[in-house]
């Protein structure tokens, strides 16, 4: 059996102004890393592969951007953090 891909990570950095000018830009020379522009601000970060998130400080300070602000935006899935776990095919809800 073939492993399904991962999905790629985004970081959400900043707010965006609705009418906001955006763009996205592949970063030179990291195959797979994405900045998204608005206004010419960094607003957000896209890695293609996750595991690049053992890269994230590095990235960041490449791209100036605070890492604590990134690694803020990184969750696990809420099952896991959570103390009240879901229960999957019961018919209990939250």
């Amino acid at each position: 059996m073939i492993p399904a891909a991962m999905p790629p990570l985004y970081f959400s950095l900043r707010n965006v102004q609705p009418f906001a000018d955006m763009t996205t830009e592949q970063v030179e020379g990291e195959e797979g890393v994405h900045v998204v522009l608005a206004d010419g601000v960094i607003v957000g970060l896209r890695l293609a592969d996750p595991r690049m998130v053992l890269r994230l400080n590095e990235l960041c300070e490449r791209l100036g951007i605070e890492p604590d602000r990134a690694w803020g935006r990184l969750r696990a899935d809420a099952d896991a953090v959570s103390p009240r776990r879901a229960s999957w095919g019961t018919g209990a809800g939250p």
